[in-house]
């Protein structure tokens, strides 16, 4: 199970390296891996290349031999723009880079031949352990057989992260890929994954409930069902609740580590995200005691 980390600021909106180092602390403790600087839940769209070199680094401190430690480079428009963070990873010392699929911007969906250009640039400048994402965000899924092509062509791909395409791609792209590329895909569609070949899952809950979503990998590994079935279910519960501030992730995540008092929810987010008001966060903070969050997760009860 990996979570798409968080990135804390301080009150002055810089890095807060110390919070950040207390939120990776707490994923590795409960033995989930660690994407970091992601577009989404991360705010990496915001950062600039020194920063995400810096929360690289932090993160390997932490995390290295302890739980897998990744990076996830925010969409860009072209091989360059991706290079110019993915090498920051690189030189940070991560385990694997993710590279996005390209987002080109303006509605505009590549030609397979546009596809092919832009990984095959950035694949042959990379020569790091890899992974790809096939997000649905992007508007398009690459087709099995360039990714298949590509991964003959550059073994250094070792992983593929399916976030959205339907299970019929999923089969699809894992009957084209040799057994010893991992796949991955969402914590909502993680146990039919497992079924039908998922090595686990990217997510964002996590940084609020890591125990809880740990459990639905525990659970498939010791073939304990109903631990990995009662922890699905608690997770879809709580998208539930979240999903009322996504899109974006950031958002919501920001705002579930504030209300429940955890390293990194001083609740402050780069701008053009804003915490939502006092209100919503009452309404969230009663979801949360409705499913029992800081009892499952072992938190103390707030103060007051």
């Amino acid at each position: 199970m990996f979570c798409m980390s968080a990135t804390p600021f301080a009150a002055d909106g810089s890095l807060d390296e110390d919070a950040l180092r207390a939120h990776l602390q707490r994923l590795v403790d409960a033995g989930n891996g660690v994407y970091l600087g992601s577009g989404g839940a991360g705010e990496g769209h915001v950062l600039t290349p020194a920063e995400l070199r810096r929360i690289y680094d932090v993160g390997v401190s932490v995390c290295r031999g302890h739980v897998p430690v990744y990076a996830n480079p925010r969409e860009s428009r072209s091989a360059a723009a991706m290079y110019e963070v993915a090498r920051e990873a690189v030189a940070a010392g991560v385990d694997v880079v993710q590279i996005y699929q390209l987002d080109a911007g303006h509605g505009m969906i590549p030609t397979l031949r546009e596809q092919e250009a832009y990984f095959r640039e950035l694949l042959a400048e990379l020569q790091h352990p890899l992974a790809i994402s096939i997000h649905a965000y992007a508007g398009y899924a690459a087709p099995p057989s360039l990714l298949a092509a590509l991964i003959h062509d550059f073994p250094q791909v070792g992983a593929v992260n399916v976030m959205g395409p339907p299970n019929s791609y999923f089969m699809e792209l894992r009957d084209a890929l040799p057994e010893s590329v991992l796949m991955y895909t969402s914590v909502l569609n993680v146990l039919q994954g497992f079924a039908l070949g998922a090595s686990g899952a990217l997510l964002a809950e996590n940084n609020v409930i890591p125990n809880v979503c740990r459990r639905i990998a525990d659970g498939w590994a010791s073939r304990d069902l109903d631990m990995a079935s009662d922890a699905a279910r608690t997770v879809q519960r709580f998208s539930n609740v979240v999903n009322r501030w996504a899109p974006s992730t950031a958002r919501w995540v920001k705002m579930a580590l504030h209300v429940l008092d955890l390293p990194a929810g001083n609740g402050v987010l780069r701008r053009p995200y804003l915490l939502p008001p006092e209100a919503e966060q009452a309404d969230m903070a009663r979801a949360f005691a409705d499913l029992r969050i800081r009892e499952l997760e072992g938190l103390p009860a707030p103060a007051g």
